[in-house]
């Protein structure tokens, strides 16, 4: 009886639990299904991302900076995928340690965790760097997100237009500092440098840029702008050297003629006290008028000099100066003119 029971107890409760198994099963199951289903149509990094846009909170400095620089929909949402951060100095330093471009340059992209880390410019006079470096920095991201085809469809695209620059020396610069130090990251590079300093480039490559970038353009006349800046220091520092150099040619050659000048005014001087030999007073007052003639111009030449050191050395203060505003423009970047400085020759006395 006990077992009967039992049985028709076991019986009755079992399809219960399967109907109850069953209906939890179903929506379960549809639900990893959708969730497959998504993963495979936008890829893990998509989800990841999504999910970084979602829960980041940029700080006012970088919420300012999305504005400025004119992204698109798909350009944000890979900068904040990208959790950018303006840094000072000591944690900028701290944060692109590891990466050579971001030491040397103003920001860096960390492949390792996917983020972009800029550095805090405050110079007045290369504002909207920022905007140039950080769309610089959202490109490596995009290129770091892009499958190998994709990569591939724009390598063609990104070395003809290098090769248009074969002939500037600043852009082969930059490409050999970049095979030097990231070896393996020439197409990585020509993918940020072309799309946010190269004015004229295919219209392939503007219809991808598009996609991230709402105004390219505005971002290249923002790099023409900061080059101008540095440009215009090291072109002035250029022409006051190439003038001091002149001055420096021009002052050793006169005080040459100067002091062998008066060495050969002063023998004669001597001479002519030494002299007897005069007979009229008229003959001594021409040879004396001669000797002053000669004194007269030396002395013209020494004050020419004179003039010559005052306008070198103005030059040399100027230079200076200039050296160090170029200094100051490149703390953080590490690198751009470099300002040299001529000795002051300094004229000795008439003896």
């Amino acid at each position: 009886m006990t077992l009967f029971e039992h049985d028709s107890v076991s019986a009755g409760q079992t399809p219960r639990r399967r109907g109850w198994v069953t209906r939890l099963l179903v929506p379960v199951l549809a639900l990893v299904l959708v969730a497959a289903g998504v993963l495979a149509y936008l890829g893990f990094q998509r989800l990841v991302d999504q999910y970084t846009v979602w829960t980041f909170r940029p700080s006012s400095a970088v919420s300012r900076l999305i504005e400025s620089s004119q992204l698109t929909d798909k350009g944000r949402f890979i900068f904040l995928a990208s959790t950018p951060k303006i840094e000072s100095s000591a944690t900028f330093a701290s944060s692109c340690s590891s990466n050579r471009e971001g030491g040397g340059i103003l920001g860096c992209y960390l492949t390792r965790d996917r983020s972009i880390h800029l550095f805090a410019v405050t110079e007045p006079r290369l504002l909207g760097l920022t905007d140039v470096v950080a769309t610089h920095e959202m490109l490596h991201a995009v290129w770091d997100r892009l499958s190998a085809a994709e990569q591939r469809q724009l390598v063609p695209l990104l070395e003809r237009e290098a090769t248009k620059l074969a002939d500037d020396p600043a852009f082969q610069a930059r490409l050999t500092y970049y095979a030097t130090n990231e070896p393996g990251e020439r197409d990585n590079e020509l993918h940020s440098i072309i799309g946010t300093e190269i004015a004229s480039i295919s219209p392939e490559l503007e219809a991808h840029y598009a996609k991230w970038l709402g105004n390219r353009q505005s971002v290249v006349k923002l790099q023409v702008k900061t080059d101008a800046v540095f440009s215009a220091l090291e072109n002035r520092s250029a022409d006051l050297s190439a003038t001091m150099n002149a001055l420096q040619g021009a002052i050793a050659e006169e005080y040459a003629s100067y002091t062998s000048g008066y060495t050969q005014l002063n023998a004669d001087t001597r001479r002519f006290n030494a002299r007897t030999d005069f007979t009229t007073n008229e003959e001594i007052y021409r040879a004396q008028r001669v000797l002053e003639s000669r004194r007269s111009s030396l002395d013209g030449l020494y004050a020419d000099i004179l003039a010559k050191t005052a306008e070198y050395n103005a030059n040399l203060a100027e230079l200076k100066i200039l050296s160090e505003q170029t200094a100051g423009l490149n703390s953080a970047l590490n690198q751009g003119p470099t300002v040299t400085t001529i000795p002051t020759p300094a004229p000795a006395g008439s003896g």
